[in-house]
């Protein structure tokens, strides 16, 4: 049986950058997938009203007309002109539950690292409620060819 030799650097950057292409494909071919998920479920239903057909099975499923409503929130200018706090109008109507706080991780890595990089490090202060590690990672940027 034939020993397989080992990948060289440039071969495993290249099953990387493979890797990285296919996950961008898949995130836009889920992101359209959904897209086309929607406008055939509308065009089943217009279809199920006009022929007055709520109700059907095919394949071994069954397709159903199902009225729903949807809550958006009112874009923020538009409360704003208004003069309207979404927040605290939703304590005043008793929905302060669904209020939390939250930190995105992405924001609060990029604040950590400018803090360290203007301060050198980490207060004491938030060394208690942060823990800073250290790793290897790889990064990938699209080459630029230099005119000469």
């Amino acid at each position: 049986m034939e020993q397989q030799q080992p990948k060289t650097l440039t071969d495993l950057v290249r099953d990387l950058r493979g890797l990285l292409d296919e996950k961008e494909r898949l995130e836009k071919a889920e992101k359209q997938n959904k897209a086309n998920i929607e406008a055939k479920k509308q065009e089943i239903a217009q279809q199920m009203i006009d022929e007055d057909t709520p109700r059907i099975v095919c394949g071994g499923y069954i397709y159903g007309l199902q009225a729903k409503t949807a809550y958006n929130k009112i874009a923020d200018e538009t409360l704003e002109a208004e003069g309207i706090d979404y927040l605290d109008t939703l304590r005043e109507e008793g929905f302060g539950h669904l209020i939390k706080e939250t930190v995105n991780a992405r924001t609060l890595q990029g604040a950590m690292a400018s803090f360290v990089e203007e301060h050198g490090e980490l207060t004491d202060g938030l060394l208690t409620i942060i823990k800073p590690y250290d790793y290897n990672d790889v990064y990938c940027r699209k080459e630029t060819k230099k005119k000469k």
